[in-house]
């Protein structure tokens, strides 16, 4: 079973008829989902400063050139997991993508894909490795204030009201031990939750 909630997936491909398919497939699911559809990497940046997205299904094509830019995604938003579409020209798998599945899989194969996938990504809030007991959106909250953002922004960004956002800080103080943004700042970087460059100064 999926998570009580709506899915929120993104689609991430400039085919119409490629995006009309994949979408066809989910709504026609048991997935309780909606769905989004972008034509280029920029549109999901801006889709994610006002609607946090559960898992992206992307073109990996959409991907070259740009994978400091995704990883910087992925630590920003780090509960969203990324399915990539395999139109059989990727060599090795990439390691900005948790999974993959070509356009010849049967849509049972798919939908599976997708739920394990959801599934994986909600019973794993430490799957980042370095950040002890942190939940997933309290790391998100704390990348926020990292980045000095207010707790309206941070609450605007993850789509969340200023009293959640005010608990999930005094829940990181507890849990870290560190009150002060700078040494916040140190224990992200020092636990990998973010790298140095992707501190907005």
């Amino acid at each position: 079973m999926i998570k009580s909630g709506r899915l929120h997936i993104a689609i991430l491909e400039s085919s119409k008829i490629i995006c009309e398919g994949i979408q066809t497939v989910l709504y026609q699911s048991d997935m309780d989902c909606r769905v989004h559809r972008l034509d280029a990497l920029d549109d999901l940046t801006e889709l994610l400063d006002n609607q946090p997205i559960d898992i992206l299904i992307a073109n990996p094509v959409q991907f070259v050139n740009r994978e400091k830019e995704i990883q910087k995604i992925r630590r920003r938003y780090p509960s969203m997991a990324i399915a990539g579409i395999d139109f059989g020209m990727m060599h090795k798998p990439s390691t900005l993508i948790d999974i993959t599945f070509t356009l010849y899989d049967s849509t049972e194969h798919i939908v599976q894909l997708l739920q394990k996938l959801d599934q994986k990504s909600q019973s794993q809030p430490n799957e980042k490795g370095g950040e002890e007991n942190l939940t997933k959106r309290e790391i998100e909250v704390l990348t926020g204030l990292v980045n000095g953002m207010l707790n309206k922004e941070i609450a605007d960004a993850l789509n969340i009201s200023i009293h959640t956002v005010v608990r999930h800080r005094k829940n990181i103080s507890m849990k870290t031990g560190i009150r002060s943004q700078s040494g916040l700042t140190i224990y992200a970087i020092s636990k990998k939750i973010i790298s140095i460059e992707d501190i907005d100064i």
